[in-house]
């Protein structure tokens, strides 16, 4: 089950909601709805008066899992419940967009430089889908072992070399970037690198960093569409709560950099003006 918990702090009362605020300074709401075996309690918390009444709110979820889908102005350290968190579905959506790109990017005169940062080699798994996408690919990972054990594998599958490192200078010459997760240091990285990663960075870096992912939400389960979070929160949720596996095939129609909105289109051409001659950009 997944719960999506709404605190609405009511400001402006009528002289008798006042008055029974005195007596009832909360009302509770609480619904549910079932599609396609995944059930969502939504709990709306409406707050007249006085701190949020968690443990009410926790009668409501007695035997359901405590993590809830919420604001992230809530403040839920002392409560029963913790925020849902995660970006498992965020990976496989930029793995999507990602191969899409460089498939509707096409053989290119001079091969796009990409670079695959992981450093503590966990997200291995990726590689081999890249890989038959590029001829140029390199790895930069704090545990390079690891990789080089994993190189010899994809060489003898896909017979495609991946160059292993463990210093980020791997990185300077690279025209795209893929990080599965959450970037906490400074890179080596041009102003013409397209980056792709799932949150945005925990420093500030060079190039275009795209990290926010846009899927159709898909038909089925608009039923159970939640209006008070994010659509890509919910989603997310639907994914590694639900159990709904078959998201982690959706692909986005536009990627974001928390400012500006791209369709593969646009990016595809970006790639191609970087790396094929302007007389050639100009016969097609």
């Amino acid at each position: 089950m997944l719960i999506v918990l709404d605190v609405k702090r009511e400001k402006s009362l009528t002289l008798s909601r006042r008055l029974r605020s005195l007596f009832q300074p909360y009302e509770i709401t609480a619904r549910v709805k079932k599609q396609n075996k995944v059930t969502v309690l939504y709990l709306c918390y409406h707050a007249y008066r006085g701190e949020i009444r968690y443990k009410k709110l926790y009668e409501y979820a007695v035997g359901a899992p405590k993590t809830i889908l919420c604001s992230q102005e809530l403040d839920l350290s002392r409560t029963p419940f913790r925020r849902f968190e995660s970006n498992a579905l965020d990976k496989c959506l930029m793995q999507n967009f990602v191969l899409h790109l460089l498939r509707e990017t096409g053989r290119l005169s001079q091969p796009l430089r990409i670079a695959y940062y992981d450093p503590m080699a966990e997200n291995p798994a990726y590689l081999g889908k890249l890989l038959q996408e590029t001829s140029a690919l390199t790895v930069v990972s704090s545990m390079p072992r690891f990789y080089e054990r994993e190189s010899e594998r994809l060489m003898e599958q896909w017979g495609v070399p991946l160059l292993v490192t463990n210093t980020p200078e791997g990185l300077s010459n690279c025209d795209i970037l893929i990080a599965p997760d959450t970037i906490t240091r400074h890179l080596p990285l041009s102003e013409r690198t397209l980056v792709f990663t799932t949150a945005r960075p925990a420093v500030s870096l060079k190039g275009t960093v795209i990290y926010e992912y846009f899927p159709e939400f898909p038909y089925r389960y608009q039923r159970l569409r939640a209006q008070t979070v994010a659509e890509g929160y919910f989603l997310s949720a639907l994914y590694s709560l639900g159990g709904v596996k078959e998201l982690a095939g959706l692909l986005p129609e536009k990627c974001g950099d928390g400012n500006t909105l791209y369709t593969a289109d646009r990016l595809v051409q970006r790639l191609r003006h970087l790396k094929e001659p302007q007389e050639l950009l100009c016969a097609e």
